[in-house]
């Protein structure tokens, strides 16, 4: 009976053994086929060739660059920036299928008879796509005005090239806002070689992350005083001085009352004009001093030879 009831429990152990093991293999099998079914964008190429052509040079095609590895690598190397740094990152297993943003990376893994009008790929056309990879852009956009007049990330941005719509800048900016290009203001920073992204979308001095993108420009589109301050810094700082120079400058015009109206200027101009008539003044009666002592002294040496003289011949 007891080597019955042994035989049971090893047979028991035995099954539970050779499950593990076949689950184990599976997970191992089913990451393999998930990194396997990414066809890649060569693939699409074949069929989506103009796709492929604007792709192929975009910052979603160089986003595992030797640029992004070197700072990957300083930051310690973590396998969840591949999540949207490679497409079918597995973080568990520390695998991918392929190094930057591929067209399966938005659009998913490509379905089975794709080519069949059933097994279509697209994509909603809104900003929750961009989300899961532009954290900090997505939340800036949502303050934004853009976010409540339903301008989306693609309504700016070019799909698949990843470049701004009509060549972007301030052409980009005046389909929309044609008016503010012409007032006062925006024309006046348009004059200084200012655009709208210079104010509007400027880029964060010092980014705290770059692969988060912390370094792409702001998308609140709202012109704080620390915007201003970058060029207008002495302004900004000297309003705040403004009532305290008030008083000193009604101080300073107290003192107009006493010497007939005149500014500090122009008394310190007449106080030196007429130091340098007096000097001059001193100079001449010392000059005429000098004559008149040597004349004097001439007079008298002719007086006394005449009175010598004269003496002499009598």
């Amino acid at each position: 009976m007891i080597s019955t009831t042994k035989k049971a429990l090893c047979f028991v152990f035995l099954l539970l053994i050779v499950s593990v093991a076949q689950a184990a293999d599976q997970t191992t099998d089913q990451a393999t086929d998930q990194a396997a079914n990414y066809e890649g964008s060569r693939k699409c190429r074949m069929c989506h060739k103009d796709e492929y052509e604007q792709w192929k040079e975009s910052p979603h095609a160089r986003a595992f660059s030797n640029g992004f590895q070197e700072i990957w690598k300083e930051l310690g190397s973590d396998f969840s920036c591949l999540e949207c740094h490679a497409t079918g990152a597995d973080v568990e297993a520390g695998t991918f299928s392929h190094p930057g943003v591929t067209c399966e990376s938005c659009h998913g893994i490509m379905s089975k008879g794709h080519t069949k009008q059933d097994a279509e790929m697209p994509l909603p056309i809104t900003s929750e796509v961009c989300r899961d990879c532009h954290k900090k852009t997505y939340q800036e956009w949502q303050l934004s005005r853009h976010n409540q007049n339903d301008i989306r990330c693609f309504d700016c941005h070019g799909v698949h090239a990843q470049t701004m719509r009509s060549k972007g800048g301030d052409l980009l900016c005046g389909a929309c806002h044609s008016q503010r290009l012409e007032d006062f203001a925006h024309a006046t920073h348009q004059l200084e070689g200012l655009h709208c992204n210079s104010c509007h979308m400027p880029v964060s001095v010092e980014p705290e992350n770059v692969i988060e993108g912390a370094g792409a420009p702001g998308h609140n589109l709202h012109v704080g005083t620390e915007v201003c301050g970058r060029c207008h810094a002495d302004m900004v700082h000297s309003s705040a001085q403004l009532p305290e120079m008030r008083e000193q400058l009604m101080e300073a015009t107290k003192g107009q009352y006493l010497t007939g109206g005149k500014t500090a200027l122009e008394l310190y101009e007449e106080v030196r004009t007429l130091t340098w008539m007096l000097d001059s003044a001193r100079k001449k009666l010392w000059t005429v001093s000098v004559l008149g002592l040597l004349v004097g002294l001439l007079l008298g040496w002719m007086f006394g030879w005449y009175v010598f003289d004269k003496m002499k011949r009598k």
